[in-house]
């Protein structure tokens, strides 16, 4: 590796709220700073939408009348000052030149395929399966992980739908949780009868089915109460055992939610990586989830309590046994806090650079 190597990160467009995919890539942006590399970020205006009618939207929505909710600052991580940041791209001359660039998402694939090789060597880090849940086409996601990029995924079912596209074998790159923001910092022993929830608007995550399974959970726990928490307002009216944060900070989330949680329900049906699942764990909240891909790379019969994802009365059952079952439940609680440690930046970003160089 040169010296002062320069790496550029094409996300899509930015809101300003906090996206767990957005937020790793940030920590690979502030630690590959900390290891010498010129990082920059660029945020694509609209990357699946024909280059004139985007550069239409975007003078109007820029220039004279804002009319998005697209925004030129990212105030909810702290990025290092040294990270340049490129905000409403649409052309190549939009996008700095560099050694290294990165597609991190469907949308902006297409995108950093067609670049010049003066833009960097092409990797594109495929952290979900984004089909059709996520507004794209049927057939798109698979299309981009042909477009002649080296794939890196974050789990071994990206890794499958990598291969099923008829793509070549992808490098794997797993997920890590940031250990200053995340670890045990209330008693796993003392804990009330607390579930949190993370309350999101893509269908995959499931809000409204783990409030359904809350809501019988309740009937035999009667002082059951539940931390509901997200970047999106409730799509229904809660009851008042139910209560919501919205935007919660890291500090919220360790010691007023999942630190105060006895379990932390995960009922999605699609994952990347379940990043806010090892939170939960380093905060000593024992994890209820769907046993499925982006949750299974860390989580096992051992540490957690994984269940079919579409059988409700045996979440309910699962759920009910744990709140009664104080000894299974602390006793797998730290099972999993000890096993969710190995998740490290320095052993990731280490892997990252090691793809980088060629040498994986």
């Amino acid at each position: 590796m040169k010296d002062n190597k320069k790496i550029n990160f094409i996300l899509p467009a930015n809101y300003n709220y906090a996206i767990g995919g957005f937020k790793i890539v940030y920590q690979y942006a502030n630690w590959l700073v900390e290891q010498g590399f010129v990082v920059s970020m660029c945020y694509c205006y609209a990357p699946n939408e024909p280059k004139a009618y985007a550069t239409f939207k975007r003078v109007v929505d820029t220039k004279i009348l804002k009319f998005s909710n697209r925004k030129t600052e990212v105030t909810w991580f702290p990025l290092k000052n040294a990270i340049k940041s490129f905000y409403n791209c649409i052309f190549p001359s939009d996008i700095p030149d560099a050694d290294i660039i990165f597609a991190t998402g469907a949308k902006t694939a297409p995108f950093v395929s067609s670049l010049s090789k003066e833009k960097g060597e092409k990797f594109y880090f495929i952290q979900s399966y984004e089909a059709e849940c996520f507004g794209n086409k049927k057939g798109f996601a698979e299309k981009t992980y042909n477009m002649g990029m080296t794939n890196i995924v974050i789990s071994n079912e990206l890794r499958e739908k990598v291969l099923e596209s008829g793509a070549g074998e992808p490098k794997y790159l797993p997920n890590f949780y940031n250990h200053n923001e995340f670890y045990l910092e209330n008693s796993v022993e003392d804990r009330k009868n607390i579930i949190c929830l993370l309350n999101h608007a893509q269908e995959t995550k499931r809000t409204k089915f783990g409030l359904e399974i809350l809501r019988e959970v309740k009937k035999v726990i009667p002082d059951l109460e539940v931390q509901l928490f997200g970047a999106y307002d409730p799509l229904e009216e809660l009851e008042n055992w139910i209560h919501f944060t919205k935007n919660a900070n890291t500090e919220q989330l360790r010691n007023k939610i999942y630190g105060v949680s006895k379990i932390y329900l995960l009922p999605s049906v699609l994952e990347g990586w379940g990043l806010t699942g090892m939170e939960a764990m380093a905060s000593g909240a024992l994890v209820v989830a769907s046993r499925i891909g982006g949750i299974v790379d860390y989580a096992n019969d051992a540490n957690s309590i994984l269940v079919e994802p579409d059988n409700k009365k045996e979440f309910v059952d699962n759920i009910i046994e744990m709140l009664q079952n104080d000894g299974k439940r602390i006793a797998i609680t730290y099972k999993a806090n000890e096993d969710v440690r190995q998740y490290v930046i320095d052993k990731s970003g280490e892997r990252l650079i090691k793809i980088i160089n060629g040498e994986i």
